[in-house]
């Protein structure tokens, strides 16, 4: 393909503009012809053309495709024109870390732990759906408009990875790629944006030319906390037990250090991850030491807003008291001694208001039942929809709610929950309703829209799509019109 002559992948993706491209296919900027917005495709050339490969990248995809977190790219579609395979990706118009590396060098402390927390809680998500990156370095993660980091790139079993400059030791021993490999390769990113250099050295750029440990960030940067010094090397370990235990423990602790503790006297919370001493410290721990890397053994943040709830609730409560007293004070001036009555043998008769065994609790109250029943109190609170369409405009307008509309079904599809035939029939009249309402056609768009929302709901009926899911939130949350 020539970038002066885009073309259309699988009838729907038109390729305007090749951004990046590898050893074994390109990255293009494209356009979803059918669902209105800019993606990214990913075609692999003639040396992935092969059914085995192509076999891998369907079965990769498809993995990946169930990773459903905010800090991993969304995998919208994949397939094969022409005998080459072909990968669709949410478009992330924001930079890598390489580049932002590239243009500004090492990163402010608060800054680092902010991206690596990210990059790790998206490594995270996809290590327990089971998929591993298998390729991290600087340019595997990338912001979206946002500002939110994305982890992109993920690699394809029987690639080998295209630099070996973060390539964990045993991966360059010829091992699989691993969720501690990955780890590695983090640190190594992280090491990167703390000091402007790799941890080896610009030159090592093979793992063959590594020994032993790294020397700590602070050796390069005074500024850098002995924690963060102690997490970056326990990344960094040659052995992979040595490392922390999980994408979610590195993010923990990169919070614990981007917002300590108000408490720096507090004795420290049991060690049961790697501990790397910083060099020149003669095996002797810092003041201020702290290297917990088990998500277990990490406390939450401290909540900032405690002290302020605790002083809103006194205030309410004297409110309460005082309010209390001067009704009580009140209605003494006006009413006389209040008779105390002597009781009697005989016993008091109450009835109680009598309610229809046909009569349904309001919604939202607490309904408690009589004593010796075997029911419980129970709280009725049924989920209110936002608003009625028709009754009231979504914000942005109806443009903007359809493309959202049409982006939450799929997303539901690349969940996996619901039936392909039944989306692609969704989405065809959501762009139908879309272009009646440019055409200023309201009644029969809204007509298209509530057609969708039966074909959806006997979809959810028939078992053909889930009960939740970003398309199903829909439904909940904007309701049709009575008839």
């Amino acid at each position: 393909m020539s970038d002066a002559t885009p073309s259309l992948v699988a009838d729907r993706y038109r390729l305007d503009e090749r951004i990046g491209s590898g050893p074994i296919g390109e990255v293009w900027r494209g356009y979803d012809t059918r669902a209105d917005w800019v993606v990214a495709v990913k075609v692999l050339g003639a040396r992935a053309a092969g059914g085995a490969t192509r076999e891998v990248l369907r079965q990769h995809a498809q993995a990946v495709a169930r990773v459903i977190h905010p800090n991993v790219a969304m995998v919208l579609d994949v397939g094969d024109h022409d005998g080459a395979p072909f990968l669709v990706m949410e478009y992330l118009t924001g930079l890598s870390l390489g580049e932002e590396l590239a243009a500004q060098g090492s990163m402010k402390i608060v800054e680092v732990c902010d991206l690596i927390g990210q990059a790790a809680a998206g490594l995270d998500a996809a290590h327990r759906a089971g998929v591993v990156h298998g390729q991290v370095g600087p340019d595997s993660f990338r912001r979206a408009g946002s500002g939110v980091l994305k982890a992109v790139g993920f690699g394809m079993d029987g690639l080998a990875p295209s630099s070996s400059r973060h390539l964990a030791p045993e991966r360059a021993a010829g091992q699989e790629a691993t969720a501690s490999g990955d780890l590695y390769a983090l640190g190594g990113v992280c090491y990167e944006l703390l000091c402007g250099r790799p941890p080896f050295g610009d030159a090592a750029d093979d793992a063959g030319g590594r020994g032993g440990e790294p020397a700590p960030p602070s050796a390069f940067r005074a500024d850098v906390p002995a924690e963060l010094d102690r997490l970056v090397l326990g990344m960094l370990a040659e052995e992979p037990s040595r490392r922390p235990a999980s994408g979610e423990a590195i993010r923990r602790a990169l919070a614990a250090i981007a917002r300590p503790r108000s408490n720096p006297a507090a004795p420290p919370m049991p060690v049961t991850g790697a501990i790397h001493q910083a060099a020149g410290q003669g095996g002797g721990s810092r003041a201020g030491d702290t290297a917990v890397y088990q998500a277990g053994d990490l406390e939450p943040a401290p909540n900032s807003n405690r002290k302020l709830f605790l002083q809103l609730g006194a205030a309410v409560v004297i409110i309460a008291v005082v309010t209390v007293v001067m009704v009580t004070w009140a209605g003494s001036r006006k009413e006389g001694p209040v008779p105390v009555s002597t009781p009697t043998a005989a016993p008091s008769t109450f009835t109680p208001p009598t309610e229809s065994p046909t009569s349904e609790p309001s919604p939202g109250l607490v309904i408690t039942t009589g004593p010796g029943s075997d029911d419980a109190t129970v709280l009725q609170d049924p989920a209110e929809p936002k608003a009625t369409l028709g009754a009231a405009i979504p914000p942005g307008g109806w443009r903007k709610w359809l493309a959202e509309f049409d982006k939450a079904v799929l997303a539901q599809q690349a969940m996996g929950a619901i039936n392909p035939s039944v989306a692609d029939k969704a989405r065809e009249k959501i762009r139908k309703a879309a272009r009646r309402f440019d055409e200023g056609r309201i009644d029969p768009a809204m007509s298209q829209i509530a057609d969708v929302y039966r074909d959806l709901e006997q979809a959810q009926e028939k078992g053909d799509m889930g009960s939740s899911g970003p398309a199903a939130d829909v439904l909940r949350d904007w309701r049709l019109p009575d008839d």
